[in-house]
């Protein structure tokens, strides 16, 4: 895939990823990166794979599910382990 889908936040997932360390929030940059040039390349994240669009994040540290819209993924929750 080559068209590139910038990432925005919630207010919430937002908040929650700038209170978490640097190294924490430095893994999840990284993923989210993959996942703006390729946003299939993470598993589903609904419960029932249901929704192809709502995909999930996972670092050593953290999770992220974002949602892929036509122009960009949303990442509208975040979670330190």
């Amino acid at each position: 895939m080559s068209e590139r889908h910038p990432a925005r936040f919630s207010n919430e997932a937002g908040q929650t990823i700038r209170a978490m360390p640097a190294h924490v929030r430095d893994q999840l940059r990284s993923a989210l990166e993959k996942a703006e040039t390729d946003p299939y390349a993470w598993p589903q994240g609904d419960r029932y794979d249901e929704d192809p669009t709502v995909r999930v994040v996972t670092t050593a540290d953290a999770i992220a599910h974002y949602v892929i819209l036509p122009s960009h993924l949303l990442v509208f929750a975040a979670l330190q382990f």
